[in-house]
């Protein structure tokens, strides 16, 4: 199953959610000459193969297979696929997008998810680090991309963009709240830079969440008295603590495979293209762990007809 079995299945995949979320035409005056599914499958195609606009265009001009995997009559131009990114889709429709790829996924066996919070930037220009470095009064700002991951999957179920850098101290509650509309959490692995005792006690209290997040020092280093900062400092769970390591994996993923800058330059479109890497991820994640199956199956059929 090499590139082309995997970009087929990935266009289908993209079609087939995106039905479910957006309707055929926007208006009853389109000239029906390609249906929004269709569009919105091609973008999250073109950051899959990390393709511009006319590299799209120049691909499903050859790849037949391409344009019926994303049933696809003519091919669209490259200004009509920018003027549908820009105009049509919304970091609205890209949230439920990334909600409803999570819906490919199998639910673990006690019911309830293991999920992992952080944040990663993405580089707002092309320009190579050493070439940043140098110019030393060019004020340096990014995109930051928060996330909450699931742990066992290595899925992404919610995310946030804002600019950086930033803690993304205040992004906890409405990624946690994001998170939960899909699935139930049982546990909420973080870094010290959410540490909090009011995040604490609103996952314990409020959501039945165990949160274990490192708790950061006292005033002038001496021990807290808050009552879950203090257990945190006493007893943290390092084994469990382990698994938060699983979203690094994923940012890892993610920038080797779709790369660490973004090539839009308005704020607003990079917020969409940082969500649209969230989807992608997720549908990439469903076509791999789809052909390590299918590997494995193939593999025990030939190892029982061997013997």
């Amino acid at each position: 199953m090499g590139l082309g079995m995997a970009s087929r299945q990935f266009a289908q995949l993209a079609l087939h959610i995106a039905r479910q979320q957006v309707p055929s035409y926007g208006s009853k005056f389109s000239p029906k000459k390609f249906t929004q599914p269709s569009l919105l499958a091609c973008l999250c195609l073109k950051e899959y193969l990390r393709l511009d606009y006319r590299g799209l265009e120049a691909l499903l001009s050859s790849a037949a297979e391409l344009r019926l995997a994303l049933d696809l009559r003519t091919v669209p131009d490259h200004s009509m696929l920018h003027w549908f990114a820009r105009h049509k889709v919304t970091p609205t429709l890209l949230q439920r997008l990334l909600a409803r790829s999570t819906h490919l996924f199998r639910r673990p066996r006690r019911g309830r998810h293991v999920v992992a919070v952080d944040a990663t930037g993405f580089s707002r220009r092309a320009a190579s680090r050493y070439y940043v470095a140098q110019l030393r009064h060019w004020r340096h700002t990014y995109l930051q991309w928060a996330t909450v991951v699931w742990t066992h999957p290595q899925v992404i179920c919610a995310q946030q963009a804002y600019v950086g850098p930033n803690s993304g101290y205040r992004f906890l509650r409405p990624l946690v709240e994001q998170a939960q509309a899909g699935r139930p959490i049982q546990r909420l692995l973080a870094d010290a830079a959410y540490d909090s005792e009011a995040h604490h006690r609103w996952l314990r209290e409020a959501c039945g969440i165990e949160s274990i997040i490192p708790a950061t020092k006292g005033r002038h280093g001496r021990p807290t008295q808050l009552p879950y900062h203090r257990r945190m400092q006493r007893w943290f769970p390092h084994r469990k603590y382990g698994q938060r390591w699983m979203v690094e994996t994923v940012y890892s993923v993610v920038k080797r495979k779709f790369g660490e800058a973004l090539t839009a330059r308005r704020y607003w479109q990079q917020v969409k293209q940082a969500f649209l890497r969230g989807v992608t991820y997720n549908l990439y994640r469903a076509v791999q762990l789809y052909c390590a199956w299918w590997r494995l199956t193939l593999h025990r059929a030939l190892m029982a007809f061997a013997t």
